[in-house]
């Protein structure tokens, strides 16, 4: 059955404005974060969320392009899962619960996307129904000579990956040659994730202020992760600090607090060993 608009969830989930960055990068992607809102009188069951690395065929788009012509419109809506008697797996969105998700949508924007502004629809799909966020406008650009070097400098393997997230999370035999990641480098997520994943350096031994690069729409998963590398290094008293922060200014990350709290995190998650080939 495919998702619906106006169903008899229809009203039960409320849809922030979606945060983006000023302009995109062709090529690179696509951060944007999206949040939702459960209503007081509403609570969703088996419900899919998308992430930082994997979209999980829960969020749809629409792209106009302003002032375009046929051919300057994409449209993506996500495949339903599969039917039968198999109970529906997911997590909860407790009434009142708001939750914020920063995704990559460059998959699902295809390879034809040019450069330009765009009056952009992104949805949240789940449980059948279709949670349309309010419009925005996205701005993409093609990439400068020292972009595109600095892509070929570090992801020379990308291509051999479907997307973004799954490079992120895959320890190659190609490492970024670079040391420095910079705040508006158009990879600036992607690098020091790679980092905190596949770098032979422990955990316990990575600097906390080495994320201190990703700002704006990244500050509050920055924090996250801030929150676990101190936890790693065995000092409770900032992890605790911080987390006490991260509750207070983020509520959308709530439910990324209460994995904290109990001791887990992405980085334990994804870390694998690099392993010479």
């Amino acid at each position: 059955m495919q998702p619906s608009r106006g169903g008899a969830l229809a009203n039960a989930v409320e849809v922030l404005p979606v945060e983006h960055l000023p302009e995109y990068v062709i090529g690179f992607p696509v951060y944007v974060a999206m949040t939702v809102r459960a209503k007081p009188n509403a609570a969703l069951n088996a419900v899919t969320f998308p992430d930082l690395l994997d979209l999980r065929e829960s969020v749809g788009v629409e792209l106009v392009r302003r002032g375009g012509g046929p051919g300057d419109t994409v449209t993506y809506e996500p495949a339903p899962h599969p039917g039968g008697d198999e109970r529906p797996q997911g997590e909860r969105l407790e009434p009142n619960e708001t939750r914020r998700m920063l995704i990559d949508v460059s998959p699902i924007l295809g390879r034809g996307i040019g450069e330009g502004e765009y009056d952009a629809r992104l949805s949240w799909v789940t449980v059948g129904e279709i949670y349309d966020a309010p419009p925005v406008t996205l701005r993409f650009r093609r990439p400068t000579p020292d972009e595109t070097a600095r892509r070929a400098s570090a992801a020379p393997d990308r291509e051999r990956y479907p997307t973004w997230g799954i490079w992120t999370r895959t320890c190659s035999a190609a490492p970024s040659q670079s040391t420095d990641v910079r705040q508006d480098d158009p990879l600036v997520l992607n690098l020091l994730l790679r980092r905190l994943f596949c770098s032979p350096v422990p955990p316990d031994r990575i600097d906390p202020t080495a994320l201190d690069a990703l700002g704006g729409l990244f500050a509050p998963e920055r924090d996250a992760f801030k929150v676990e590398l101190y936890n790693a290094r065995g000092d409770t008293a900032r992890a605790q600090q911080l987390l006490e922060q991260i509750t207070g200014s983020y509520p959308g990350l709530a439910w990324w607090a209460r994995m904290l709290s109990a001791g887990a995190g992405y980085v334990m998650s994804f870390r694998n060993p690099v392993t010479p080939r």
